[in-house]
């Protein structure tokens, strides 16, 4: 069994290391959110050997995630996005994204649905401190980005991705301010 966990991490950190940086930290950590739980959802079975507790000891690749993770977290303490010192930043989000995944499995739910966008958005919001404040525009990309996914088959793995990168940035750059101006202009 151990070895078996040792291959699903390693996996794993395949899979996260292909996610795409853009320089944009919060965006980048929530890419990263996204991909961990694609994967569990994707891998039941794996996911269940990887962060079950048969044993008291985590594998090295296990230590080697949680590395990976401490350093997207330092990066945005670094950059003085952090409210919580970084130990609990891991517990807080170690503890989200097991529970996030596992009700998703519990339910049958989408890796890319409400509940799993809902579940970063407040980890998000209680890591930064920064609850986001939603235009109308911004809202709108919001609501489609929660539906994504709701519809198996409706994009392309590709599309889907691109979609939900163009929303983010929407939501992300979009400022209720900028988006007033706009509402006002086209009246």
């Amino acid at each position: 069994m151990q070895a078996v966990a040792e291959e699903a991490f390693a996996e794993y950190l395949e899979r996260k290391r292909t996610v795409p940086r853009t320089g944009d930290l919060l965006a980048d950590f929530a890419a990263g959110w996204d991909m961990h739980v694609g994967f569990g959802v994707e891998n039941p079975a794996l996911y269940a050997l990887m962060y079950g507790r048969a044993g008291h000891r985590r594998s090295r690749v296990a230590r080697t995630a949680e590395a990976e993770l401490r350093r997207g977290l330092e990066r945005l303490a670094d950059a003085g996005l952090l409210r919580m010192d970084v130990d609990e930043a891991v517990a807080l989000t170690t503890a989200m994204a097991i529970g996030c995944v596992t009700r998703l499995l519990y339910d049958g739910g989408s890796a890319t649905g409400p509940l799993a966008e809902t579940m970063c958005t407040a980890l998000m919001s209680e890591l930064t401190g920064h609850a986001q404040e939603l235009g109308p525009a911004d809202h709108a990309a919001a609501l489609l980005l929660a539906r994504l996914g709701s519809t198996p088959g409706l994009f392309t793995t590709a599309e889907e991705a691109l979609l939900r990168q163009w929303l983010r940035t929407l939501i992300e750059h979009v400022t209720p301010a900028q988006d007033a101006r706009e509402q006002g202009a086209e009246r």
